[in-house]
């Protein structure tokens, strides 16, 4: 099947991080969370749900100049 691309919204204090934490441990039970893979806009909500940056996983170069 192809793959399945989710994209969560919300604003601060509406479950996110809690969905993605949920979804992760699923993947983890059945031994398959190398497949899963987990991105966010800035690197500190990257870190947080123990993922990467959006421009990291499309392979696009971070502008250090602004």
């Amino acid at each position: 099947p192809p793959p399945l691309r989710m994209i969560l919204y919300g604003e601060g204090g509406t479950g996110k991080s809690k969905v993605i934490q949920t979804v992760t441990e699923a993947f983890a039970r059945r031994g398959v969370k190398y497949m899963l893979v987990k991105s966010a806009y800035t690197g500190v909500a990257a870190y947080l749900i123990d993922g990467k940056t959006t421009h990291t996983i499309a392979g696009l170069p971070v502008d250090k100049n602004g």
